[in-house]
Formats: structure tokens, sequence, C-alpha cells
């Protein structure tokens, strides 16, 4: 394995960034990402904040946007995820994304995957994350997971700064860091279990497109976040945040 540089961001792109691919290239790697985020931390880095959160609105229905939802698995896990509490966490998600055939393909898949109660939850839509159709405070969270690092610094500002616009109480950014380690485990990962091509080529791709703590900080600042929280989860997880959550009434 020969590493690249980790100092600044590449541009390459990814395969899954290439719409004209709708076959089962496509839907082959959207059904293995489910299992990375189960396996490799996606699913818990993002609930460490949306947790708590949707607790302390007990018995309050909470709007939640997921932007890029891919297969719309974050959004099928929250909904099973708040099924299973104690009390009563009433949520509506408004899941979207850029690709017609993702959003198609994360119909069929949850009309197989969800029952009618839970399917009822989940609203699925085609939108660009850089032109949110959605009025100021449309949703009380708005989320993305392992989703900004697919554009470049300009375009991510913009992103996170209309997506703070339509939240709320604040969002939730999950995605990778950009490091050696991560790299090195990816790319051993995808080689040596049978990985779909597209996550083969895609995951190294996607670490080296990753972030470190000043390339949040930047994006975070230049989107006119004032009050915003970055920590890192293992394995290799940053999650940027302006969620605070609610105090008991």
């Amino acid at each position: 394995m020969v590493f690249p540089s980790f100092q600044i961001r590449t541009d390459t792109d990814e395969l899954m960034d290439d719409f004209s691919i709708t076959d089962e290239r496509l839907t082959e790697a959207l059904e293995q990402l489910r299992w990375v985020n189960r396996l490799l931390g996606g699913y818990s880095t993002t609930m460490a904040i949306l947790a708590p959160f949707l607790q302390s609105r007990a018995g309050q229905v909470t709007r939640i946007l997921d932007l890029g939802t891919g297969i719309a698995d974050f959004p099928e896990y929250i909904v099973r995820w708040a099924e299973a509490q104690s009390v009563d966490i009433p949520i509506e998600i408004t899941a979207v994304d850029a690709n017609p055939a993702t959003i198609d393909y994360a119909q069929q898949t949850l009309e197989k995957r969800l029952n009618d109660r839970q399917r009822a939850k989940i609203s699925l839509e085609v939108a660009d994350a850089l032109a949110l159709p959605y009025a100021d405070h449309a949703f009380d969270i708005g989320m993305g997971a392992m989703f900004l690092h697919h554009f470049a610094q300009p375009k991510a500002i913009a992103i996170v700064k209309d997506l703070q616009r339509v939240s709320q109480h604040g969002i939730i950014i999950n995605d990778l860091h950009r490091h050696p380690l991560a790299y090195a485990g990816i790319y051993s990962l995808t080689r040596l279990l049978p990985a779909a091509p597209m996550v083969r080529h895609d995951g190294p791709l996607s670490v080296l497109r990753g972030f470190r703590a000043n390339d949040l900080t930047t994006i975070a600042e230049g989107a006119g976040l004032t009050d915003f929280s970055l920590r890192w989860y293992f394995p290799f997880r940053w999650l940027l945040s302006t969620v605070r959550r609610e105090r008991s009434k």
C-alpha cells in the first residue's frame, strides 16, 4: 500500500457522486454502507447527541431533516431506536438525497424493512443540499451523516449554513477523520472482505476527502456558527453540532 498525503483534502470524485450509475453497482454499495455505519460507529456517533436531545423532548414531536440519506438507513435506525425507548418519542423524519435513483431504492428498501407504522414516520424526497426548499426553522434538527465530505470547502460551508437555517434547535454533522490509520483500516477491510466495487473504490477515497479538526472548525466558522461543539469519536469520526439538550419542563 502506498500512502498518499493527508495534509489537505483530496478533490478526487467518488463513484457514488456519479449519478449516471444507477444499477447494482450503486444499490450493492448502498446496502453495504448500512453495515459500515453499524460496525464502524456511524450510528452511535450521531446518537451521542441526538439520543439525549430526543429523550429530553419525550412526548413532543421532533422533526428531523437527514441530508444525503442514501438508503435511509439512519432514519430507519432512529425510528427503530425511538420505538425501543420506555418513553414516547414521536418523530417525523424528512430524508433527502439529490440522486433520484438512490431515493427510489431507499423507498423500495424501507417498504420491505419497516412496518406501516414505522414507515409513516419517514418521508423521502429528492432535494439539493445546496438549495434546500424548506422554510427557516422547518425542522427541529438537521443532520448529515457521512455526507459533508463529498463537498469542497466552499460548498460545505454553504450546506452547513443552510442546514442551520432550517433547523430550529441545531444541526448534527457526523463525518470522517482524515488519518493514515483510518485510511489503512478501510483499505484493508475492503480488500479482505467481499466489498462491493464501489465501496472498495470509495472507502479509502472518502477518508482522503474527510476532515481534520481545523477543517471542520473553518467550515463551522465560515457558516456563521457561533456556538458549536466538535468532538472525536472512535473509530475516526468527527461530530460537529450546535444542538443543546432541552431542559426538562
